[in-house]
């Protein structure tokens, strides 16, 4: 009995072992992907042994480049996955009406309360229906209606920062409690108070207990029943003992308080005239059901806050180098009688060029965004890709493309001032792609902008940046890209500081 256990032990340990050899050769030598470079020897066997520990470490949209530069436009980062940096492929996978679906497996992870918000939504049907919904709030023609709000959010930002005085303020926290309580009065109608946390020395909890999250996403999609039991065991720890992580704590916090404003919106019978509407308003008039409206205002709280404040807070920074191109904008603001609105503000060519070389050079919005080739397959870049491959790359690769931008870790606002026609390179506008392109592009582009513009234009109003313990001979320095990680939103390594010198 004995060994006939042993006998069957050992074939079963030969079967599979045979089964791994097999599933090793197609992989490496027979699988269709097989001719695509690979990112690291372990790549084709799972995604967990490469792609895996790259997003984990805030590294993966750093390495990848470096790699497409030396390998070519394709490189296997998965069995069944593929990185690609070609802005052919990136208009073909990105094209209105584009066959190429969002992978549930990465925006699943974003869905709030179990109804996906236009972000997470992967059907193109109902995310075009969405779209169109929310468009009635988030199109250009609609940005002088959130004039006013965003004021008073800067404006409460500023006199915090007169009375800080001359000390060196770190601009990631300041200015990501700015974007946050600018965010959450559009959604929700009222701020989070990120604005006086921040006065009073500390963080609104779920502000960053959400980047903290961002930073373990990688751990969200790609180990999703790990995260699961861990939750349920969290669950059961709470229910025995009160004992939770902070960051639960802070997220139940959030909920509790979204779910409040939610009560409060829906309460009045009939809501009197609103100036400056709110989203969550908006889309209850408009019949989207209220908890999906919640769920799609929580959604935008994360990346709305964490993109534009990293890349108000590089604009700053960046400014505070080059003090001879901050006078010359203060200038022009100064001489257009610090316009408020969007029209006046995107006149005024200094501007536009700040904010969008900040854009540019910040690429806040680090994520890459996999998608699914169609089942029929696909020709990209010469290869057969095979349906259900998945495949992604990052906006902010083109961003940084050295063809399209010379010196890209610069940051260099008059690259974006137009002379001769000569003197404009013309892969330049076609390579600035921040928002994405297509059916998928990012619907708070316009709202980004109008943050952008009004926050530099209104800060500038009342200060003058430098860094801290500059002197002149720092008038005309380019700032360089600071070092950083690159999760969902690029996260600098080093603090960001810039002193606010108050204008006479």
């Amino acid at each position: 009995m004995a060994e006939w256990t042993i006998s069957i032990v050992l074939w079963l340990m030969a079967g599979y072992f045979i089964y791994v050899l097999s599933w090793l050769i197609y992989t490496y030598f027979i699988s269709p992907l097989s001719l695509i470079p690979n990112a690291g020897i372990l790549a084709p066997v799972s995604r967990l042994l490469w792609a895996f520990p790259s997003e984990h470490r805030g590294r993966i949209t750093l390495d990848l480049p470096r790699l497409h530069e030396k390998y070519g436009p394709l490189i296997r980062i998965g069995p069944k996955e593929l990185s690609f940096y070609s802005l052919d492929i990136y208009k073909t996978v990105n094209t209105v009406q584009s066959p190429f679906i969002k992978d549930p497996r990465v925006y699943g992870g974003f869905v709030q309360d179990a109804h996906p918000g236009l972000f997470s939504i992967t059907d193109a049907y109902e995310h075009a229906q969405r779209r169109r919904l929310m468009g009635q709030i988030f199109n250009r023609s609609k940005m002088n209606l959130l004039e006013e709000y965003m004021t008073e959010k800067i404006a409460a930002f500023v006199l915090l920062l007169h009375q800080r005085g001359v000390q060196p303020v770190e601009l990631v926290r300041a200015c990501r409690a700015l974007e946050a309580d600018i965010v959450a009065s559009f959604g929700f109608g009222e701020d989070i108070g990120a604005i006086a946390a921040w006065g009073s020395g500390h963080d609104v909890n779920v502000i960053k207990e959400n980047d903290d999250k961002a930073q373990i996403m990688a751990l969200l999609s790609n180990l999703p029943s790990v995260t699961t039991a861990w939750y349920r065991i969290e669950s059961m720890l709470y229910h025995f003992t009160g004992w939770q992580t902070l960051s639960t704590a802070a997220m139940k916090d959030f909920d509790k308080w979204a779910s409040s404003q939610l009560d409060r919106l829906t309460s009045i019978s009939k809501p009197p005239f609103e100036p400056h509407p709110n989203f969550i308003s908006t889309m209850i008039r408009s019949r989207l059901p209220p908890p999906v409206a919640l769920s799609e205002a929580k959604e935008m709280l994360g990346p709305g806050t964490d993109t534009t404040s990293l890349t108000l807070a590089h604009i700053l920074w960046g400014l505070a180098h080059d003090i001879s191109f901050q006078d010359s904008l203060a200038a022009d603001l100064a001489l257009a009688h610090w316009p408020t609105d969007m029209t006046g503000l995107e006149a005024l060519p200094r501007l536009r060029a700040a904010v969008k070389e900040g854009i540019r050079w910040a690429g806040a919005a680090a994520a890459m965004l996999p998608r699914i080739v169609p089942k029929e397959g696909a020709t990209l870049a010469g290869k057969f890709i095979p349906g259900g491959t998945v495949i992604s790359s990052s906006p902010i690769w083109y961003l940084r493309d050295k063809a399209a931008f010379p010196s890209p870790e610069i940051y260099r606002p008059t690259r974006w001032l137009d002379g001769d026609a000569e003197s404009i390179n013309p892969l330049r506008d076609e390579y600035y792609i921040p928002f994405s392109k297509g059916s998928f592009v990012c619907i708070g582009a316009h709202f980004a902008y109008l943050e952008l513009y009004l926050s530099l234009s209104q800060i500038l109003k009342s200060f003058r940046l430098t860094l801290p313990d500059s002197g002149t001979s720092m008038l005309s320095r380019e700032a360089s890209l600071p070092e950083r990680l690159e999760w969902v939103a690029a996260v600098p390594v080093d603090r960001l500081e810039v002193q606010f010198l108050a204008r006479l």
